[in-house]
């Protein structure tokens, strides 16, 4: 498949997701009766904030005026804010860009060796025990996880702060509770990986020529053991986005997760359609991007997307 069609798809596929959005969310009932009593607000104030928030007209109307506005740069007015909506998600946004990507780093570095350790003691007890803990990360609610923490690190033994923002300190915690638990299902994916590589035929050939352990691991392991870690690697990083909207709420920390939560209580739209645009294009542009390094990483993909 070549850029062009690839480009293509991910802006059909970005267009069909804030579509469905904008419909879902129009389908939840009138944002302006939710956020106002009807009995107690005039019919001409209720019209007045409808054209202000942009829910005046029918909904293919609205839909229009909001695509509109889109190419425009133009996201909305934020009804909880009383500003625009893009002033508002950008303003959380640097607060979760912080925490997923500490978490990022803390699950590869969690996650690479102790996978690649596990697959190299396949069956051994180092192997059990990595993946009796994994089940347990991997089973376990990422809140549940957080509360944890909290009773330990700041209740009993008061070494860190339970909520807010502003510190490090701060910070240990929800990333102590994202990374540990996406490391649990990447350690996971390292040690299928590399077991899976290992059974390739280039490895038992260099092992019948009489190549060294090491040097097959590095030559030949590890470069057929990366192609499934940079496919489910973005995959783990949105389900981080996702379970920042939990676990900023868990520990104060003023980001989009938290935002989200804050939205949908208030019925902001704005706000929300903005958000969920956001994790839509990032996910869709990491996609292109990991479609795009497969064909730097294994010359075999781009030789068969070439017939």
């Amino acid at each position: 498949m070549t850029l062009t069609l690839r480009l293509l798809r991910a802006i059909v596929s970005l267009w069909v997701i804030v579509t469905l959005v904008f419909l879902a969310l129009r389908a939840t009932g009138d944002p302006i009766t939710a956020i106002f009593d009807p009995d107690n607000t005039t019919q001409a104030a209720l019209d007045a904030y409808r054209v202000q928030w942009g829910y005046s007209g029918t909904i293919f109307e609205q839909y229009v005026v909001y695509i509109g506005n889109i190419l425009q740069g133009d996201f909305g007015f934020s009804s909880m804010s009383n500003r625009s909506a893009a002033s508002v998600v950008f303003e959380r946004l640097p607060a979760t860009l912080q925490l997923v990507g500490l978490s990022t780093l803390l699950m590869i570095v969690v996650g690479l060796p102790i996978g690649a350790l596990a697959a190299l003691n396949s069956g051994g007890p180092l192997d059990r025990h990595v993946m009796n803990f994994t089940t347990v990360g991997f089973a376990l609610p990422n809140f549940v996880l957080g509360l944890v923490l909290i009773l330990i690190l700041s209740v009993n033994m008061r070494l860190l702060p339970s909520n807010g923002s502003g510190s490090w300190q701060h910070l240990v915690m929800p990333v102590l509770t994202i990374g540990l638990s996406k490391a649990a299902i990447f350690t996971r994916f390292v040690r299928s990986s590399i077991l899976d590589a290992a059974k390739l035929q280039c490895v038992v050939s260099a092992r019948a020529r009489g190549v060294g352990e090491f040097e097959i691991f590095w030559r030949h392991i590890v470069p057929n053991a990366v192609l499934p870690l940079v496919t489910i690697t973005p995959l783990l990083v949105g389900a981080m986005v996702a379970a920042s909207a939990v676990i900023e709420s868990v520990f104060g920390w003023p980001g989009v997760g938290r935002l989200i939560v804050e939205s949908v209580a208030q019925r902001d739209l704005a706000v929300l359609q903005l958000i969920i645009m956001l994790i839509a294009f990032v996910m869709i542009a990491t996609n292109l991007i990991v479609d795009l390094s497969y064909a730097k990483l294994d010359p075999r993909t781009a030789a068969a997307g070439a017939h």
